[in-house]
């Protein structure tokens, strides 16, 4: 992704990095626009139902704007809350880090990279796919493990997406076929235009587009992808040990990151007919 947008909007962790909170009084209610962590200045946290939709509010008198202004407006009851929890859980002050499925509802509004840039960078993950890379004969038991784990994987991918996955024991690149990658691109393009940031974010966070998509498509649950994609660090650390606490609050971070992905995708999902093509 271009230096350009990661500067003005984030990166995948951090994403709203510039700027500062302003409110701006409107009337009766302001607007409080966040475009980088700030101090908690508010005591009350509510959703209010409006004709376009659902709004958080914070102590009744401001409603919640993205990092580029526009008002953020949520599509279904259960997506507001989710998210007003996420404000209501900040304590002295507003960190973005924590709060993953704001920072994708605000991506989905503000759309800072179109839709194809997010696939395009998506699908450069399925060259280096962790579950495409297997260890070799020298680390018997690590192989055993993977094909283990990530055997029924790859074939329910392969199957769901009526693609082939070139899968190898290999150190070196090896590319996926380009019928693969051209399939792959148009079933995520055909995605809902809110969803995709959550297809996104969760392909950064597990570091595989194979587990990522099969988890937002029905071939894996949450623990599952977690499991998937930790499976070779959590079978070092079985070995060496690990950093005191460090990959507890890894492991803590990552469930929050995709738990607010399956949450974004599965809301989305649930609209139908012209609710659906509002929200497109």
């Amino acid at each position: 992704l271009s230096s350009g947008i990661n500067a003005e909007y984030g990166g995948s962790r951090d994403l709203i990095s510039t700027g500062s909170r302003d409110l701006i009084s409107t009337g009766s209610r302001g607007l409080a626009t966040f475009s980088k962590d700030s101090r908690r200045f508010y005591k009350e946290v509510d959703v209010i139902k409006t004709n376009e939709g659902y709004q958080v509010t914070l102590d009744n008198k401001f409603n919640v704007r993205t990092p580029l202004r526009n008002l953020l407006v949520l599509p279904t009851e259960t997506l507001a809350n989710a998210v007003a929890v996420e404000w209501d859980s900040q304590r002295e002050n507003i960190i973005f880090a924590i709060m993953p499925l704001t920072t994708l509802c605000f991506k989905a509004t503000d759309k800072p990279i179109e839709g194809e840039g997010l696939v395009e960078h998506m699908l450069e993950f399925l060259t280096t796919d962790t579950v495409c890379y297997r260890a070799g004969p020298d680390d018997e038991k690590l192989q055993a493990l993977e094909n283990s784990r990530w055997n029924p994987l790859t074939d329910w991918f392969s199957s769901h997406y009526h693609v082939h996955l070139a899968v190898t024991t290999d150190i070196t690149l090896t590319p996926q076929p380009e019928q693969t990658i051209t399939s792959l691109r148009k079933h995520l393009l055909n995605q809902h235009p809110w969803t995709l940031p959550a297809y996104h974010h969760s392909t950064t966070s597990l570091k595989s587009l194979v587990i990522a998509m099969a988890m937002l498509d029905g071939g894996l649950s949450a623990e599952e992808a977690i499991a998937c994609s930790c499976l070779e660090t959590d079978y070092q650390i079985d070995r060496w040990g690990e950093v005191e606490w460090q990959h507890t609050l890894d492991k803590a971070r990552l469930s929050a990151d995709v738990a607010a992905a399956v949450l974004l995708v599965n809301e989305i999902r649930s609209l139908s007919g012209n609710q659906l093509q509002a929200w497109s």
